[in-house]
């Protein structure tokens, strides 16, 4: 849990009044994200502006929120306008809570994006929540409304395209949905789907009122007067047209009348739904389309609305739980870790889709469950990335083992079916929504040791021998490559570039994996060759990497070195393959590159200390845990969390900065960050 208590000033302008540019703030705190068509941040707090899409600080997503007191109008979200005192913001895995007065009020906002680590259909319906509560701070009675829109910028990343639009008011609920004229199934502008509808929602009331129509309209007839105002006339703009055009907007209103607080919270839904959301496709050229798991238990998007709506109160315990146990984890480090690891998980665990097929004769496959990965904060449009899916793997694995399995299944069916006979592993499955195979490629070591730790990790952690069973025959032949190959390596690399120790050392581990999955499995002969084969390497590769006090970074260089992180396979595998010698030196050569009295260092300067080409978050976080005194360990973890905290531009947590001057030099939001759970994941208990 982040908390920060801001200094209370009066702001004559600016929505929320961020104070200064000095107040504590990451680059961009999370707002709703739950796939990865579905993922808002609100960037630079010290400077508010409206919320926007991951991959670009300029493309908004029109998002207002009003507190209408006493005839009065604050924003609570939204562009600059009449002000509030924002006096704490707080960030844990889950939530991101504003606290503002307002007037006579104080305010408290609550973003949700649940996480629901033992309940697919749950994880898998991509809506939000964004809760309000308030409490006169004189005890008096004031004239209380609340209101929120969104636009349709939500819809399509070109704005010039055409929307449509309904609404749909029951008894208990109101929705609104927002979709293009003209969808394109499986096709992205910017990063946003073209497929998609967006629904905001409520449960409905007699103090409940709506309305669609130009933004402009609909605002000023809620902001009203002293005397009128504060309601919505419950009425459709039926003129579709442009996004840009007048720009429709889609609010929800609820007036309270004459109370001191609001205690019970008014709850707004948002929602951006996909059907189908994957187009899977096989080695013989036929496809699959493929939904998302909700739909197992829904019938219709009305009825999966009203059990989100009304399941709140639920889902915020379940919620606040989670939250508890994670930062309750992660204390046990240090608060910068807990900071970075309630930063860090709503990003990773926002970057997949649950999916699932249906039978021949129409039913839902509830046993076919495949995760998809986009390479958010990639321009490529990745599905799957092993490098990322292997930087992430410590949340999957705290979060629920199952789902680091589910996240493994289509990169080995793919390959299982399309290209059996690989001597290596593909790093990944080509486009985002239609998946198909990736050509060969430059880094066959890191993708093959990749895949196989993480199989072994995901057996280990669950208990479920599955996969390493199924598809022993594919992760044998990766075995086989590495065992000839990754000593000694020409053109192949990491994704740091480096083709050295590091990515020697990931490729050594995969083959003593190799050699414990076909131990578990009763592969005996196997298992004695791949593991003395191992040992054999390790031996090598020590009397070529070891030439001082430390493990080089480039072979027969003795002055050369950098982050190790690969060494993390060991450790998370437990082993035990690699000395604690190797360990204890690695720490110590660590622990004398950090002056004395640095501890609080940007990433930015880590170049100075640490020979590679930037130092992103997620190899720093992994060398963090290989590490074996606290000190050290602490030092690397501040690191991180003051790089992560240097709010001079807008940014979600990125993993690429310029060594030299601390730039971002790529996109935020990248599901690496996964990452930063890695003390967390070395904790998983080991199964049968």
């Amino acid at each position: 849990m982040i908390v920060w208590p801001l200094q209370c000033t009066t702001f004559l302008v600016s929505t929320l009044s961020f104070v200064g540019a000095q107040a504590p703030w990451p680059g961009a705190v999370p707002l709703a994200i739950r796939s990865p068509h579905f993922n808002s941040w609100l960037p630079s707090p010290g400077q508010q502006q409206w919320p926007t899409f991951w991959n670009d600080p300029n493309r908004t997503l029109g998002w207002m929120g009003y507190i209408r007191i006493d005839g009065i109008t604050w924003e609570w979200l939204g562009p600059p306008g009449r002000s509030g005192n924002l006096t704490k913001t707080e960030i844990t895995p889950t939530r991101t809570i504003l606290t503002f007065v307002a007037g006579p009020m104080e305010v408290e906002v609550t973003f949700l994006s649940p996480i629901e680590p033992t309940d697919l259909v749950r994880q898998s319906f991509p809506f939000a929540y964004i809760s309000l509560t308030a409490k006169a701070t004189d005890g008096a009675n004031h004239s209380v409304q609340v209101y929120s829109d969104i636009s349709a910028e939500w819809v399509s990343g070109d704005s010039n395209n055409e929307v449509t639009w309904s609404t749909t008011p029951g008894n208990d609920l109101v929705f609104h949905q927002v979709q293009r004229a003209l969808p394109e199934s499986m096709q992205e502008i910017n990063d946003q789907a073209e497929d998609a509808i967006v629904y905001y929602a409520m449960a409905n009331s007699s103090d409940v009122t709506w309305q669609t129509g130009h933004d402009t309209a609909i605002r000023k007839q809620f902001i009203g007067n002293l005397t009128t105002g504060g309601k919505l006339s419950n009425t459709q703009g039926m003129n579709f047209r442009a996004i840009n055009k007048d720009w429709p907007v889609f609010s929800l209103s609820v007036d309270f009348g004459n109370i001191s607080a609001i205690s019970t919270p008014v709850v707004w839904a948002l929602g951006v739904v996909r059907n189908p959301v994957i187009r899977y496709g096989f080695g013989d050229g036929s496809t699959q389309q493929r939904s998302s798991f909700f739909w197992t238990q829904y019938n219709t998007i009305g009825d999966a609305i009203g059990a989100f709506v009304k399941d709140f109160p639920n889902a915020l315990q379940r919620a606040v739980e989670l939250d508890q146990k994670i930062t309750s984890d992660a204390l046990s480090i240090s608060q910068d870790y807990a900071d970075l690891v309630s930063l860090s998980v709503r990003q990773t665990v926002g970057s997949i889709d649950i999916t699932t097929s249906r039978e021949p004769n129409g039913q839902w496959n509830t046993s076919d469950i495949m995760m998809f990965m986009k390479s958010v904060g990639d321009t490529s449009r990745r599905a799957n990335p092993t490098e990322f899916m292997f930087a992430a793997f410590p949340a999957f694995l705290y979060l629920n083992a199952s789902w680091a399995g589910f996240l493994l299944r289509p990169g080995l069916h793919q390959q299982s079916i399309a290209i059996p006979t690989s001597a290596y592993a593909i790093p990944d499955l080509a486009c985002i929504i239609f998946i198909r195979m990736r050509p060969l490629h430059l880094t066959p070591t890191i993708g093959s040791g990749n895949m196989i730790i993480m199989a072994l990790a995901h057996a280990k952690a669950s208990g479920d021998g599955s996969l390493i069973s199924r598809y022993y025959p594919l992760l044998k032949n990766w075995a086989n490559y590495l065992a000839v190959n990754a000593l000694n390596q020409t053109m192949f690399t990491t994704s740091d570039g480096r083709n050295g120790p590091n990515l020697a050392i990931q490729g050594i581990v995969g083959i003593r994996a190799m050699g414990e999955i076909s131990q578990i499995l009763g592969r005996a002969d196997d298992a004695l060759r791949f593991k003395d084969q191992a040992s054999a390497m390790l031996q090598g590769w020590e009397n070529r990497t070891i030439l001082s006090s430390h493990i080089t970074s480039i072979y027969g260089q003795s002055t050369s070195w950098g982050l190790i992180y690969n060494l993390f396979s060991d450790r998370l595998l437990k082993l035990d393959f690699i000395t604690q010698e190797i360990y204890n030196n690695q720490t110590n050569f660590y622990s004398k590159q950090i002056p004395a009295g640095k501890r609080e260092i940007l990433l930015q300067l880590i170049r100075s200390y640490f020979d590679i080409a930037g130092a992103p978050p997620d190899w720093t976080m992994l060398t963090a845990a290989t590490t074996t005194d606290n000190s050290t360990r602490n030092n690397l973890v501040s690191m991180v969390r003051s790089r992560a905290w240097l709010n001079n531009r807008p940014e979600q947590f990125p993993t690429d900065y310029s060594a030299a001057s601390g730039q971002v030099t790529g996109m935020g939001g990248r599901p690496a960050q996964g990452a930063m759970f890695a003390f967390l994941a070395l904790k998983y208990a080991s199964m049968n």
